[in-house]
């Protein structure tokens, strides 16, 4: 052992990793600051559930991995106290003896103390051999079967060879004690004890080689290891737990307010991250979880999450001193070029369906739509720049109160006939405000959804009535695009009309509504108590305030909204529904309920164009189709809808696939669905239904039938 060594090792290394850290943290603290110290407690169980306890490594899709990551996370954690134990070995050689000779008279004063100290041990060589069980596994993983997921890399293999090397020289450091000792096998560690046993074959003076060499590779990994993490992707194992501690304690579908009144228009450079923003990018594990699920990955579109993080990361590190000083490559102060044009491409940032799957899967929470939809904010906002085809939508928002731009007078059409009451009419009082939505007023296929959900409402005698010509777009399309301002004057002209109504309750027939009433409008005084319908339906028949008994002998599948499911948890209402219905049969496709695929209408996708790659609807009715063909013929297989390699799912239609009913419970999956039917040549095979028309088929009346004629079947063809 040498102090000098030891203590030589440990200064230059440290002095190197600090002023490397200072540089890093510098960057964070020249970008805008951010309030994230609310919640304590939330923040505290969700670090210990998910950051110590590492919850989302073992999500179902990744759980081998998974289990092989907290195996080598576990022995970090245990391995840190040997860490010390080992540096204090190298200043001092009684620490040496003392914490190598179990039988030296300091232990015999100390029983209780021993006693633990064999504990420690214990877990110790079990994590280290778990350690060394989960590199081979990723080094397998990477050189054989190389997931889509994992981006090659020379850095991996290294880190991967680091941390082998630490738990192995642990094992010979020792053993080499236990030769000189001349212990054989104990309990308290058992996997040193097999080493130590076979470095008997090299003698007493070879194994104190063999030994001393593992104590100094060990500290030299550890400090090598240490400076080698804030350069590359393993940056995380610093960063990850404070990301985890400071992640958002709002809902996934909410966005931040900016202050408008305060030119908080968006994302130009990066200086317009926030600190939270920029401790993503650091924290980013590049797992390629994000991208397992994607639907923008899956179909060749210019984005992946992980490398988002990963080129705007890069783009910091490579110009710190022009974020940190304000001086450009040529060594004079320059303003900062916009994120758009320098590190990312226009067409990266509007690529997003804002779906949420990155977010859900990400194991250190790291926030990517928020910092897109900034982006697209400042796009919209200052430079006016964005895909041509929304500028209609902006305009049918503004002038008429929808996306269409179809006259706001004809917004009650729908229910000209149904003498619906109107909230404000001298009537009521009233339990729900029905807000119809865009979609429910002015789709034709919608319209009917529309007037099915009054008729279960009134069958089942709740207390609703409707906004009429009155009602007016809740902005969430807006938002999405970028048009912030558009939103904010929607959202504040709605809350100061429902308000002055007296609005208490409000059901949605939309996702897109449901999540932004809900989430969103509370920031501009809109406190309502927001319900979804296949939740409302769900409930009426729970209280048996609604009764099905049509008979519908059909297997069909269901499609996951991304802003029901998702981004706000509603996953199993939908299905108890129709597990309501006699006779129906569900099955599930293999991206379901948490891994569900969107069908590319969010994040304002549904009113932009497709123009590269395959059409995300497209890929998701030929999943549906092969999933309703697998469910009535046992001897077809189950589409595997992960692997981005199979062009069965990605483009490949020649197999139409079986017969019947994809439901939904989103106007937008609704229409990109059925474009998907008629795109794929499928017209004939598949109908897409919302839920609620086939619980008003199913329904009895109060006159004592059902109200279709027996032997009505749900997997019809379309009308």
């Amino acid at each position: 052992m040498s102090p000098i060594i030891t203590g030589l090792l440990l200064a230059v290394a440290l002095s190197v990793f600090v002023m490397t850290m200072a540089g890093r943290a510098g960057v964070l603290l020249a970008m805008k600051g951010e309030n994230r110290l609310d919640s304590i407690p939330f923040r505290i169980k969700q670090l210990l559930r998910f950051g110590l306890g590492q919850r989302r490594m073992v999500d179902p899709e990744e759980f081998t991995p998974g289990l092989m990551h907290v195996f080598i996370f576990a022995a970090f954690l245990v391995l840190a106290v040997r860490t010390i134990m080992l540096f204090s070995m190298g200043f001092s050689e009684t620490a040496l003896e003392v914490l190598t000779d179990l039988g030296h008279p300091f232990w015999a004063a100390h029983r209780p103390l021993l006693n633990l100290y064999r504990v420690y041990l214990l877990a110790k060589d079990v994590a280290a051999t778990l350690a060394v069980l989960g590199v081979a596994y990723f080094c397998f993983l990477r050189a054989r079967v190389k997931p889509d997921r994992m981006t090659p890399s020379w850095e991996a293999y290294l880190i991967l060879g680091f941390i082998g090397g630490l738990m192995v020289t642990e094992f010979f450091f020792g053993g080499s004690h236990m030769v000189s000792q001349k212990g054989g096998f104990v309990w308290w560690e058992p996997t040193t004890s097999v080493v130590g046993l076979g470095m008997m074959a090299l003698g007493t003076t070879g194994a104190h080689v063999l030994g001393l060499a593992g104590f100094w590779i060990h500290l030299t990994i550890i400090l090598t290891f240490l400076n080698f993490l804030p350069q590359g992707k393993h940056f995380h194992i610093i960063t990850g737990l404070p990301n985890v501690f400071f992640q958002r304690t709002r809902a996934s579908g909410k966005l931040g307010t900016p202050n408008l009144e305060k030119e908080e228009f968006g994302t130009a450079t990066v200086k317009d991250l926030t600190w939270k923003q920029g401790l993503d990018l650091y924290s980013c594990t590049e797992c390629g979880r994000c991208q397992t699920h994607c639907p923008t990955y899956i179909t060749g579109k210019p984005l992946t999450h992980k490398g988002v993080n990963q080129d705007l990361k890069h783009w910091l590190w490579d110009h710190q001193q022009w974020v940190e000083e304000g001086y450009g490559p040529s060594g004079v102060k320059e303003t900062l070029p916009e994120i758009i044009g320098s590190a990312l491409k226009a067409e990266t940032v509007w690529a997003c369906t804002s779906c949420g799957w990155c977010e859900q899967a990400c194991p250190v929470f790291i926030e990517n739509i928020p910092r897109l939809i900034d982006m697209r904010r400042y796009q919209v906002q200052v430079k006016a720049e964005f895909p041509p085809e929304i500028q209609r939508v902006f305009e049918g928002i503004e002038r008429q109160g929808n996306p269409w731009g179809i006259g706001q007078d004809r917004r009650d059409e729908w229910a000209e006939d149904l003498k619906l009451p109107t909230w404000g009419d001298g009537g009521g009082p009233y339990e729900y405000l029905f807000f119809v939505g865009c979609a429910g007023s002015y789709d034709d296929k919608q319209k009917k959804v529309s007037r099915a959900l009054v008729k279960i409402l009134r069958e089942a005698g709740v207390s609703f009535a409707t906004l009429s010509k009155q009602e007016m777009c809740n902005g969430e399309t807006a938002r999405r695009m970028g048009n912030e301002y558009l939103y904010q004057t929607m959202a504040k002209m709605n809350v100061e009309a429902w308000n002055g109504l007296g609005v208490k309750a409000v059901i949605t027939q939309c996702p897109h509504c449901f999540n932004t009433i809900k989430n969103e409008y509370p920031e501009f005084g809109g406190e309502y108590r927001v319900i979804n319908h296949t939740q409302l339906i769900n409930d009426l028949l729970k209280e048996k305030r609604i009764k099905l008994s049509q008979v519908m002998n059909s297997k069909l599948t269901y499609h996951d909204p991304c802003y029901l499911g998702r981004h706000n948890g509603v996953y199993d209402a939908p299905r108890e529904v129709l597990k309501a219905i006699p006779g129906l049969e569900v099955v599930e496709m293999q991206r379901s309920k948490r891994e569900g695929f969107c069908c590319g209408a969010g994040g304002g996708r549904m009113w932009m164009e497709e123009h590269i790659g395959t059409r995300i609807n497209h890929n998701r009715i030929n999943e549906a189709a092969l999933t309703l063909k697998a469910a009535q013929d046992p001897s077809t297989p189950v589409p595997d809808a992960t692997d981005k390699k199979k062009p069965g799912l990605v483009g490949d239609y020649k197999d139409k696939g079986g017969t019947g009913v994809v439901a939904v419970a989103c106007p937008f999956c609704s229409t990109m669905l059925r474009d998907a039917v008629n795109d794929t040549g499928r017209e004939e095979n598949i109908t897409v239904r919302d839920i609620t028309e086939l619980v008003a088929e199913a329904l009895e009346t109060k006159s004592g039938g059902a109200t279709v004629t027996p032997g009505a079947t749900v997997n019809a063809k379309p009308e």
